[in-house]
């Protein structure tokens, strides 16, 4: 049994792999794109962070605003990660749209 489950997960995986979206991704993700894309995002939420925390250290803040400040820097990590999956997902859909409009073109 454990025989057959390497088998088939190997199977999975070479299926998942061998397609041709997740080797665009993978392509994309090893790019320069990807990675000058990421800096971006990475510089800009380091400069917004940067600029939240000089607005309210000149104030003397309790802990409960620096509480909810961690808290809001938090959901605003998770708001551009779903920001970058969003666009990563948008990328695949423009090819989509782009293979589509081709095959239409040809009819």
């Amino acid at each position: 049994m454990a025989k057959d489950f390497k088998d088939t997960s190997a199977e999975l995986l070479s299926d998942l792999l061998s397609d041709k979206r997740v080797r665009r991704v993978q392509e994309y993700v090893r790019g320069e794109d990807f990675k000058a894309d990421r800096e971006r995002v990475r510089n800009n939420a380091a400069e917004r962070l940067k600029n939240i925390r000089s607005r309210y250290a000149k104030k003397r803040r309790n802990p409960e605003d620096a509480a909810r400040e961690k808290e809001l820097t938090l959901r605003l990590a998770e708001v551009e990660a779903e920001a970058a999956e969003i666009r990563l997902r948008l990328s695949e859909l423009l090819d989509e749209e782009e293979r589509l409009r081709s095959a239409l073109n040809k009819l």
